[in-house]
């Protein structure tokens, strides 16, 4: 390198700030590669991906026999698979517009979004403004497909098709699909389209225009099976072989494939603890001008120059490069005039640095080939491998010679670096017309964190649809179980925090990442409701259970205040230490004292409420069953904790000094549990859980008898572990007794509403509990069903139960009206919260994810891309579409039935025209009466383009503006009739 490109490139690197640029994502599809991993695997094995193409194959896709037999066709391309395939719906396009749409802008805008996906940037808020670089090769499909068909073209216009198809549209759309508000430039320069995006993203994030940025190109030659004809002297290799920098290289052969790489400034990637694959330190593009023979040759001082400044650019020795993936066309004039000028710059080196091309793998993928080429060099810095230059036969006689810089590697080996600095690599790509670009990169710093410790974490899973769900669960199941490594926290931070959400969800806790791998397996699906409303079930006593707050406690401190708060509270009101009940697993047996568990069961219920808030959880409504409904009264802030548990306190002491009594579930219906009750025995309707989930209270012998009855009715029934007849007659003294202890309690309007349990209806917020509530909520039966059902006519309703079991939970899944509620159980007491968390975010609840992982260390994980749907959008040319098809059995039709009303008819008539007009121009098969035609997918453009067509059908005006609020066929059918 010469002196003065040494100053330059030393010139301020000590002082100045850095200039790097963070690759933080990548995608693309390749030859004989469906993703990353497999192409990484392919260049790593030195695999050639050209397809050879069979005479039944090329005559099959239409190419005529005489081309076959001509000597000079060459049955050779690096082949794209599914390029007829998109996900229309994923992005919210209409499938005739999917149809008319050029493949490549949609293989671009598959390949941005798992580019986003792969670096954990694709989540609910993009992070600042995100800009779009892009370009494409030639549209081929336009050209052979849509302007072949002038029937399409006249229905859906020449504007549609070209917003469709136009280059100027490519970055745009990617911009609008996707939702990012950067700029959206599209870039197209030949062969050097993708690099040069790349090097004009770096610009833009430089001066502050972009904050994240997507660059690449794509590439589809169309037919795709299909060969071409070599000629003499040309570029086109005569044998279907790329052999870059080769004695025998004689020629290129053509290919398609797409890659987006996701870049950002390195600062901002450490800050925001990014995954960085690799820096780019520096790049410069420029152009030939009129130094060469033509103007399709390259040009030896033009890329000296692009060379040269970006190495000054990056402050970079290229005697430090120790990789460098070329243009390497593998033609002769191509790889003479690149070697020579790679020999200008770097000077000397002894082989220091491997030459490589990726065309030869995959062909020259004209405005993808840059992009393939950086994608290829980052993944050689991140493994810390070289790959073969593959096909490598005998090197070039520039490289055999003993000065030269350059080797070239014919197996895949281990990337060293003598002296410990960091490794770097270079990526060239000049343009058929000039426009050269070169890239330094660097490796990115490792990672100085220790390893993630193993511990339990939920894991995510979201699609639009449920089928595309079920794909989605499965292949990172499979990606799980393939990488057991994978810590399991990692994992969930990355689906929690780094994936966008949608309506069907699947959320599996699991101790590990091959218990996560086995549960996302068959795990059931919920469809989540949209801004839900969560109600708080608070259950009441026999929910208890010792140690029922010891998991929460140990690991989250502002539960574990909570827990210690009341319990000193307490501790002056009954001498005992709730904790040993809560936390220590009960050594002293206190669990069979109702004055100690109820306030046990409500300080439980409370930490708990509050931190679900801590989780971002907040309840629209709070319904307590029986004592629960003291927990609800504290949470609503009616009740201070210490008024509450006084309160509670009491109630337990009270009602355990009140006689001995029982209680008893029976199986029925009330009203058939009434039946059995009439009589002389003092029993009682503690509560109603279900429609046949009764519970009876009262003397003891009374029960016994009322037992023998049920026996021969053949009612089944359940005896409850208690001593006392709680929500009876018997709890009349306790009552009387605890609305003169309530009476000198402060109580404060509430702040969330309460579905009371003694009425089944609302306590609204900002109210006050009537004079002897709590007595009388003492002594009434507990009308659960009838809260419940007043929780679920709220609508989006999520019923959650915060508490230690799921009890009310069961009793509320079998009330007919709730049956359609999401219900969640959390039961911390067995160390599901975890679950129940992931439950409630799977009903549409979301939660503040770093929260509920209380500062667990985790960092983002390499997971697989989402999967697209596989559903087929090609134009068929009009001659193949028009083939006669098979002649179908004749299907009997019923007789037609007489139509009363002329209008109606005249009415439906129409609406089914328009409905036939919005088929044709959106291309869904199903339309309503009701349909709205924006839901559909419809945009302005179409919609005023339906408007005309609805105009010319049926010969009266129709007023765009009347008609945009209600946009239905039956909307415009009336003013079609009425106009």
């Amino acid at each position: 390198m010469s002196d003065e490109l040494n100053d330059q490139a030393n010139d301020g690197a000590s002082d100045a700030p850095s200039q790097d640029i963070a690759i933080v994502g990548m995608a693309g599809r390749f030859p004989g590669a469906a993703d990353l991993d497999e192409y990484w695997n392919g260049l790593l094995a030195g695999r050639v991906a050209v397809a050879r193409l069979s005479r039944e194959e090329l005559l099959a896709a239409g190419v005529p026999a005489a081309d076959l037999d001509d000597p000079a066709y060459v049955p050779a391309r690096g082949l794209l698979a599914g390029t007829d395939l998109f996900d229309a719906g994923f992005f919210g396009i209409p499938p005739r517009e999917a149809d008319l749409m050029d493949p490549q802008h949609r293989l671009l805008l598959e390949t941005a979004w798992q580019a986003l996906e792969s670096g954990g940037l694709i989540t609910d808020r993009p992070p600042g403004r995100v800009g779009v670089f892009a370009g494409s090769g030639f549209n081929y499909y336009l050209q052979q497909q849509v302007l072949a068909d002038p029937e399409l073209l006249a229905e859906q216009g020449l504007l549609s098709v070209v917003l469709a198809n136009e280059k100027d549209h490519l970055a745009a759309r990617i911009a609008y699909r996707l939702g990012l508000n950067g700029p959206a430039i599209g870039v197209q320069t030949a062969c050097s389209t993708s690099l040069v995006a790349v090097h004009l993203a770096c610009q833009s994030l430089r001066t502050g225009d972009s904050d994240l940025a997507l660059a690449g190109g794509v590439d589809l030659e169309f037919p795709q099976r299909a060969g071409y004809r070599y000629e003499p002297k040309g570029i086109m290799s005569p044998d279907g072989a790329c052999r870059p920098f080769d004695a025998a290289a004689n020629g290129t052969v053509p290919g398609s494939g797409v890659g987006m790489v996701v870049l950002k400034r390195a600062a901002d990637a450490r800050r925001d603890g990014d995954r960085v694959l690799a820096l780019i330190s520096g790049s410069a593009v420029n152009n030939d001008g009129a130094a060469k023979v033509g103007y399709t040759a390259p040009g030896v001082a033009g890329q000296v120059d692009v060379l040269a400044r970006a190495y000054a650019a990056a402050r970079v020795d290229p005697s430090t490069i120790g990789y460098l993936e070329a243009h390497g066309t593998a033609t002769e004039v191509g790889d003479a005039i690149e070697l020579s000028a790679l020999r200008e710059v770097f000077g000397d080196g002894r082989g220091a640095c491997s030459l490589g091309s990726v065309k030869a793998n995959i062909g020259h993928l004209s405005a993808a080939a840059g992009v393939a080429g950086l994608i290829k060099a980052a993944l050689a810095l991140h493994h810390r491998r070289i790959p073969p230059l593959a096909g490598l036969d005998r090197p070039r006689a520039e490289l055999t010679d003993p000065g030269s810089p350059f080797t070239v590697d014919t197996v895949a080996r281990e990337w060293t670096v003598p002296d410990g600095g960091p490794r770097r690599a270079a990526v060239s790509s000049f343009g058929l017309g000039g426009t050269n670009v070169h890239v330094v990169l660097t490796e990115a710093p490792a990672d100085p964190a220790p390893p993630t410790p193993t511990a339990p974490d939920v894991v995510l899973v979201s699609a639009p649809t449920e089928p595309a769900l079920r794909s989605a669960a499965e292949r990172l199941a499979r990606h799980l179980t393939d990488h057991p490594g994978l810590p399991l926290p990692d994992v969930a931070l990355t689906t929690q925090r780094h994936r966008r959400h949608f309506a069907h969800r699947i959320a599996v806790a699991a101790p590990d990442t091959a218990g996560a791998a086995l549960a996302l397996t068959g795990a059931p699906v919920r469809t989540a409701l949209r801004r839900p409303e969560v109600v708080f079930l608070l259950p009441g006593q026999g929910a208890e259970a010792p140690g029922m707050a010891e998991w929460a406690y140990r690991r989250y401190p502002s539960f574990a205040a909570d827990i210690d708060r009341g319990s000193e509270l307490a501790r002056h009101l009954l001498g005992v230490d709730l904790r040993d009940l809560l936390v220590d697993r009960d050594p002293q047996g206190l669990i069979h004292r109702t004055d100690l568990t109820q306030p046990a069961l409500v300080l439980h219920e409370y930490a708990l409420g509050r931190l679900l808030g801590t989780f971002g959880v907040r309840p629209a409504a709070l319904l307590g069953h029986s004592v629960g409904e003291y927990a609800a009264a504290g949470l609503a802030g009616e009740l201070g904790l210490a008024d509450t548990l006084r309160l509670v306190a009491e109630r337990g002491a009270l009602m355990r000094r009140a006689p001995e009594g029982g209680m008893l579930v029976v199986l029925a219906a009330p009203a058939v549990v009434r039946a059995e009750l009439a009589g002389p025995d003092e029993l009682d309707i503690a509560a109603v859980n279900a429609p046949e989930v009764v519970v009876v209270s009262g003397p003891v012998d009374a029960l016994t008898r009322l037992r023998a009855r049920l026996d021969t009715a053949g009612i089944q029934y359940r005896v409850l572990p208690t001593e006392r007849a709680f929500h009876s007659r018997m709890m009349a003294g306790a009552a009387a007794a605890l609305d003169a202890v309530a009476a000198t309690v402060e109580a404060k309007p509430g702040e969330v509403d309460v579905i009371s349990t003694v009425s089944g209806r609302v306590l609204p917020a900002g109210g006050l509990r009537p004079a002897g509530y709590w007595a009388e909520q003492l002594r009434s039966p507990v009308r659960y069903q009838d809260a419940v059902v007043t929780a679920a006519a709220r609508g989006r309703t999520v019923l959650v139960e915060v508490g230690p079991g799921s009890g009310l939970i069961g009793s509320a899944r079998q009330i007919p009206e709730a049956r359609r509620t999401p219900v969640v159980a959390l039961q911390p007491r067995r160390g599901d919260l975890l679950s129940g968390l992931g439950a409630l975010w799977a009903s549409g609840v979301e939660l503040d994810w770093a929260a509920v992982r209380a500062g667990a260390p985790a960092v983002r994980a390499p997971l697989p891309a989402r999967p697209f749907a596989a559903e087929r959008h090609w134009l068929d040319t009009p001659a193949a579409r028009d083939a006669p098809a098979p002649v179908a059995a004749p299907v009997p039709v019923a007789a037609p039935v007489p139509v009363a009303d002329p209008a109606a008819d005249d009415e439906d008539r129409t609406v089914q025209q328009i409905a036939e007009i919005w088929r044709s121009l959106l291309g869904v098969p199903t339309v309503g009466a009701d349909s709205d035609f924006f839901t559909l997918g419809g945009e302005s453009l179409l919609f005023i383009r339906m408007i005309a067509q609805v105009q010319r059908r049926f010969g009266v005006p129709v007023r765009i503006a009347e008609l945009a609020d209600a946009p239905t066929p039956r909307a415009i059918a009336a003013h079609v009739i009425g106009g």
